[in-house]
């Protein structure tokens, strides 16, 4: 035991602060009480809510080889907390783990003091030993995880547990990010990462978590390989009145089922198998998104905007080897993407043109080239390519060989996009053969290298990071996210400068810099992008007046809404009686 770690005498006078370990004094530490909630006070806890998966993940580990899918992310962070938490409203700091937090002077040191009521799901604390070891357990190369390595190897000294309630770290450089990732790490129980090896981590934590501290836990018994996983709200969470959780985590169970088809998928929506369902087809949601149960109000449409930094997509290049080492070729392939039409025809206009690797914010680069579908330059680049005639059967030749490549791709329902694709490089005389094939063993490929053209989505970040997808120190290992195998001196320079950059305007500056030198180095062929979220839902929900938080997206109903059961009693009412309920407007613009 801890003696004297908990005092809590103001309680016993009704005085509502936190309780404070007897030998800390707050004097000159920051915290955060006073700030929006994330969360609606009138949430209810109970019920249960049903999402799908096109796909199990790979892997329920958060380091290590093909940790990096968006599956993995939502289970860990319902899962795991860590010390500080950010407003999405105003990007204050928030208190997580630790309530009291404060930065040296020079800001190459960070002091953070662990909330005394911090319990794992077991009833023990969480203590600095617990940040300690899972930074310790974070920089093992044995958990073959490059980036891991670099990130937090690279940039802190050892932490330093200065009392079971205090941590400290100090870093190797100055950062302006630095304190916001640390803040930001999901912390482990030092109890099940003493003596874990790295190979014994990769073995045994493909399907199973690391005890956490945070609302939900997985049980065993709750993972049914390629079928679902099932999460459990655990009663005696102990931040559950904190005001940073107030209104959130409120289903007794999160149930993901894995439908590998998207018709499929629709289907059991509209039967009733699952709760709400994201609609990421445009012609879904123009033609096929107004059945009876819509019409009558039983099933809600909703468009929502919100502020939620736009990530990239495109069809990624491995620079690595031919075709795609030559930045002729690359830029051809930009200019044969037709999104033109595709934007047209198949997205009916709702998608925008991505023009830059931060697209929708203020740190694009206002000044890159708009590529849009222009096959006469297209010719033109792969002819400086030697890619200049055609055999009898119409393919480009060089060197006695044809223009040959394919597109492996896990989702059945880019099928109809890749064709598109497959037609318009079939006119210049490309030919890119379509394979449709597993997702994880797809996956896994990626992440060794072993494709040639990949089409890749990924998240955005409200902080750009660029080093984690553009640092030429990645470009030739193995699972991190420099996918193409980009290297650039200028950008790696650039990097380095952004992170001395404290002020915002030096921060756009630069980020603005390092795009523009990205995107004209074609590592991509960049596709499209929104800025909102398309869903039906079933008509039993409750969620906060502006759905989700400024800056989030459909992904936050797992956290923000509940069950009503006034709604819930109205539906099946309605229900029986082939009444009507009221359906609201489709659009919402709350953030605005």
């Amino acid at each position: 035991m801890l003696k004297n770690r908990i005092t809590c005498a103001a309680l016993l006078l009704g005085l509502l602060v936190p309780c404070l370990s007897a030998e800390f004094n707050p004097a000159g530490w920051q915290t955060n009480r006073n700030f929006p909630l994330l969360g609606s006070p009138e949430a209810i806890k109970g019920g249960e809510l049903r999402s799908t998966w096109t796909d199990f993940p790979p892997t329920l580990r958060a380091m290590g080889p093909n940790n990096n899918s968006a599956a993995g992310r939502d289970l860990q962070g319902m899962v795991y907390e860590t010390l500080l938490g950010l407003n999405p409203e105003t990007l204050e700091y928030m208190p997580a783990l630790a309530d009291y937090w404060k930065v040296s002077p020079d800001k190459r040191k960070f002091y953070f003091h662990i909330n005394p009521k911090a319990r794992w799901a077991d009833g023990s604390p969480v203590t600095s030993a617990d940040v300690v070891a899972t930074w310790e357990f974070r920089v093992r190369k044995d958990i073959k995880d490059p980036y891991s390595l670099m990130m937090w190897g690279d940039s802190y000294e050892k932490p330093v547990a200065e009392s079971p309630d205090v941590v400290s770290v100090k870093t190797k450089k100055l950062h302006w990010r630095l304190f916001y990732y640390f803040g930001g790490m999901a912390v482990y129980p030092a109890k099940e990462l003493k003596g874990l090896t790295g190979e014994k981590y990769l073995e045994d934590y493909n399907w199973k978590l690391f005890m956490g501290s945070g609302p939900y836990e997985l049980k065993t018994g709750d993972i049914k390989k390629g079928s679902s996983i099932t999460l459990t709200r655990r009663p005696d969470y102990w931040g559950v009145n904190e005001r940073g959780n107030i209104g959130l985590n409120n289903f007794d169970k999160l149930i993901w089922l894995v439908v590998m088809d998207e018709e499929l998928a629709f289907e059991k929506f509209k039967k009733g198998e699952l709760d709400y369902y994201y609609v990421n087809k445009s012609q879904r949601w123009l033609e096929e998104s107004d059945f009876d149960k819509v019409r009558k109000g039983w099933i809600l449409k909703r468009k929502i905007f919100t502020k939620a930094p736009q990530g990239f997509s495109g069809l990624a290049f491995n620079m690595r080897k031919p075709p795609f080492d030559d930045r002729n070729v690359r830029k051809a392939f930009a200019y044969l993407y037709n999104r033109d039409k595709l934007i047209d025809k198949l997205f009916f206009n709702e998608y925008g043109f991505i023009d830059s690797y931060y697209p929708g914010s203020d740190w694009a680069n206002p000044d890159n080239p708009k590529i849009r579908y222009n096959p006469r330059m297209a010719k033109s680049l792969l002819a400086r390519a030697g890619w200049k005639t055609r055999n009898k059967d119409g393919w480009l030749e060089k060197d006695g060989k044809i223009f040959e490549i394919t597109l492996e791709y896990g989702d059945p329902g880019s099928t109809r996009i890749n064709k598109v694709v497959q037609e318009d490089l079939a006119k210049a005389g490309i030919k890119m053969n379509l394979k449709l094939m597993d997702r994880n063993t797809l996956l896994k490929k990626v992440g060794e290298r072993n494709f040639t053209v990949y089409s890749a989505a990924w998240g955005a970040l409200l902080f750009p990071n660029p080093v984690s997808s553009w640092g030429g120190e990645l470009a030739d290992k193995l699972d991190n996210n420099n996918l193409p195998g980009f290297r650039n001196a200028e950008v790696d320079a650039l990097c380095k400068e952004y992170d001395l950059a404290f002020d915002i305007k030096d921060q756009r500056r630069i980020i603005r810099k390092i795009d523009g030198i990205i995107f004209r180095a074609h590592p991509y062929a960049l596709g499209w992008s929104a800025s909102f979220s398309r869903i039906l839902y079933v008509n039993r929900f409750g969620h906060p007046e502006k759905y989700f938080s400024k800056i989030g997206d459909y992904r936050n109903i797992i956290s923000m809404w509940w069950a009503d059961p006034a709604k819930e009693k109205a539906l099946a009412e309605a229900a029986r009686t082939g009444a009507s309920l009221p359906a609201g407007e489709i659009e919402q613009r709350p953030w605005n």
